[in-house]
């Protein structure tokens, strides 16, 4: 377990909101999937993806495409989850 990270996602609702949305849902998800659930900006969404991604907690399956990346949690992102 990565304490640092784990720290990192506890103290950020948004972060832990964004994960717990990818992790409960049946199937990948987009930014704009994302923005229509949480109700949020699709600017902020995207910082918090690209954080996530950085820190390996959510993965990108098409990397390649430039609109429509299509998100899904990590093995590290859904143990991050179980312990918080």
């Amino acid at each position: 377990m990565d304490w640092t990270v784990y720290a990192w996602v506890k103290r950020g609702s948004r972060r832990k909101e964004i994960l717990q949305l990818i992790s409960k849902s049946r199937q990948p998800l987009t930014a704009n999937e994302i923005k229509n659930n949480l109700k949020i900006s699709l600017s902020q969404i995207s910082l918090v993806i690209k954080d996530l991604s950085e820190k390996q907690l959510i993965t990108c399956l098409n990397p390649e495409d430039k609109i429509g990346k299509i998100y899904t949690i990590s093995e590290k992102g859904e143990g991050i989850l179980r312990e918080i």
